[in-house]
């Protein structure tokens, strides 16, 4: 276990699949956004989900990422409000994404986790993710709000999620950031 910032943490485990679980406090979007920024400091693609696309491009602007000069790097990808619409349409926007450069994508999953067949069917997609994953040139930061997950499937939700990521931060703006790194 390592304390440490998340975003540089991020742009020293080189190609990843990580899982990201916060609070959805101030420091979730610093990270989000700081990892998103480097991203394209560094002439590298990066992707933002989200189910409110207006929300996140302003955010980002009072983040300091210049949105307009980044247009051709920044992809705010819209996601549906339902999960079960969004566990339909994930994996092929995953194969959509360029192989030939270096990418960056954050994904986040602000859906209500409350019942085994949607943790499972979210287990899933990260396996299908973390199968394919050798194939792209970047990282891959799966969000998640832990306060969305109910206490009853918690621990099993995190568990599955540890099977299918490289790497795992978990940051809170009480107790700061821990990072972990897997085999």
């Amino acid at each position: 276990m390592t304390k440490l910032d998340a975003t540089g943490f991020l742009d020293s485990v080189g190609c990843s699949h990580v899982v990201y679980f916060h609070d959805d406090s101030k420091i979730t979007k610093d990270t989000e956004y700081g990892f998103i920024k480097k991203g394209l400091q560094k002439q590298e693609h990066c992707f933002y989900t989200t189910q409110n696309p207006e929300m996140v491009l302003k955010q980002m602007k009072e983040f300091g990422i210049d949105t307009e000069a980044s247009s051709e790097l920044l992809h705010i990808v819209k996601i549906p409000e339902k999960f079960e619409d969004y566990s339909k349409m994930i994996l092929g926007k995953v194969d959509e994404l360029p192989r030939d450069s270096a990418i960056r994508v954050v994904s986040t999953h602000y859906f209500k986790f409350d019942s085994k067949s949607r943790t499972d069917r979210m287990a899933e997609i990260e396996q299908c993710v973390e199968d394919d994953y050798h194939d792209l040139k970047g990282n891959f930061v799966c969000s998640f709000a832990v306060q969305r997950i109910t206490n009853d499937l918690r621990s099993r939700f995190l568990n599955q999620l540890l099977d299918s990521h490289r790497a795992i931060i978990f940051q809170t703006e009480k107790n700061g950031t821990e990072v972990f790194t897997l085999p």
